[in-house]
């Protein structure tokens, strides 16, 4: 019972941090609200109480949301990192690689947010597409500048010859 009861402690501090950390991330901007709602545009006091309300509710999820991650989300990635890089396959490795890369960035929603705002200049799946591949693209290329261990400063060397 004893046992439990740290676990129960010490899950609580990390949930704290969390809390914490998230806490410092939202109430600038909520106090920025708050003060334009005294100062230049008033409002009624029920959509005050419901901004005050939904903050806090912000910050507990994100608190929760960023422990999930740390508890779920990043032990899986290191696993599949420490794997794929024990396995030596880079030919099927890369191939991975992009089309992760490629896929995550197309599930992105900001970049159709961004595509549909810009779906007078260009085609949205051009942009999607384009912006997939090339994310794609330096995802391999990270990858291989870990495994072959290359130095950062070769990979920069052709923008260099640009300027």
């Amino acid at each position: 019972m004893r046992k439990n009861l740290n676990v129960f402690r010490r899950d609580k501090s990390i949930l704290m941090d969390k809390i914490k950390e998230s806490f410092s991330s939202v109430i600038p901007i909520s106090l920025i609200v708050l003060f334009l709602c005294f100062t230049i545009t008033p409002i009624k006091s029920d959509v005050l109480l419901s901004f005050i309300i939904g903050t806090f509710f912000v910050v507990v999820g994100m608190g929760l949301f960023s422990l999930g991650a740390d508890v779920a989300m990043t032990p899986i990635g290191e696993y599949v990192g420490e794997s794929t890089i024990k396995s030596k396959k880079i030919w099927i490795i890369i191939p991975v690689f992009f089309f992760l890369g490629v896929i995550i960035t197309i599930s992105e929603p900001d970049l159709s947010v961004l595509a549909a705002q810009l779906a007078n200049t260009i085609n949205s799946w051009t942009l999607i597409i384009s912006v997939g591949v090339g994310v794609g693209v330096f995802l391999v290329i990270a990858f291989l500048r870990i495994v072959l261990k290359i130095k950062l400063k070769y990979l920069d060397e052709p923008r260099k010859g640009l300027n």
